[in-house]
């Protein structure tokens, strides 16, 4: 019995780590909620932003991996002002609330952000942000052992472990291009799960590099092409490069990942809110195992 638990959870540590060792996928989510992993994007578009958003790994009827994410940022002097304005000097402050589901992992994150907001010339502002992170890394072994939930020899270790970091981002924002640096995780940690070093689990420093330029040909058209550089835990430079086509009633774009992946969304704006679908394809079986889709809903009031 014991044995058959421990080739269990070893076989979903491997497949954790296969997918990134417990990996929040923010880049499956900054072409249309920017803000998850640059804390001086915290209301620097409009006084507000309330995010919700989910993505499901499918494979073989059954969803291996989920996604869910919370996001709300605002300026806290917004109601003196009556609308949005960048050529004035803000402060904006936020919190992303996110969880990833693999297997029997459950991680936690929680992001707190604060943001300066100082135009520079013409349109265009600087924003300056940092972030403090709290992370939470969980094993549901009752999980792997339904039938049996207060077995001693699964309850008999530390299945959760905390870590405390921090992050900062720059950007520079005007009405056609947007470049905009962060890196997240400054003082990676262990996931510590029992005294052996076989039960640990590293983080990692995250860096996203991310240029936009939009190209309007109507008041009801344009293009916007879109790059991000990034890091993996596996790799030190990967990239997405996409453009979206904005119609009059809503815009659609595709893109492709350098882990061998398509992309394709559809954004839609309606009475202030906006909703969102993605479909991620992978190209190559190793990537992920099935197909991947998210889905978000924001709300801002100056849309």
């Amino acid at each position: 019995m014991m044995r058959l638990k421990i080739k269990i959870v070893a076989l979903f540590i491997s497949f954790a780590l296969h997918l990134q060792a417990q990996d929040f996928p923010y880049h499956y989510f900054t072409h249309v909620i920017p803000e998850i992993n640059n804390p001086s994007l915290a209301a620097a578009s409009s006084d507000m932003n309330v995010a919700f958003g989910g993505y499901n790994l499918w494979a073989g009827g059954y969803k291996p991996v989920s996604n869910y994410l919370v996001s709300l940022s605002f300026s806290p002097d917004f109601r003196k002002r009556r609308n949005y304005n960048r050529n004035a000097t803000r402060v904006g402050v936020g919190v992303n609330l996110l969880k990833e589901r693999t297997g029997p992992f459950n991680q936690h994150i929680l992001h707190l952000m604060y943001a300066y907001h100082i135009p520079v010339s013409g349109d265009a502002q600087l924003s300056l942000g940092i972030s403090g992170i709290a992370e939470n890394l969980f094993i549901d072994i009752n999980s792997l052992s339904p039938g049996q939930p207060d077995d001693p020899r699964l309850t008999g270790g530390n299945n959760q472990s905390f870590l405390l970091d921090g992050g900062f981002g720059a950007s520079i924002i005007s009405e056609k291009f947007q470049i905009s640096f962060s890196a997240l995780n400054l003082a990676p940690g262990t996931y510590r799960l029992s005294e052996q070093n076989a039960q640990e689990i590293t983080s990692y420093r995250k860096f996203f590099l991310n240029s936009m330029y939009l190209i309007h040909f109507s008041p009801n058209f344009f293009i916007r092409p879109q790059v991000t550089l990034r890091n993996s835990r596996l790799n030190l430079l990967n990239y997405d490069a996409s453009f979206d086509l904005g119609l009059h009633y809503f815009d659609v774009g595709a893109g492709y990942r350098s882990e061998s992946s398509l992309f394709a969304f559809i954004r839609v704006p309606l009475a202030g809110f906006t909703f969102s679908w993605t479909s991620e394809n992978p190209l190559q079986a190793s990537h992920m195992a099935g197909y991947g889709h998210s889905i978000t809903v924001g709300w801002s009031p100056g849309l």
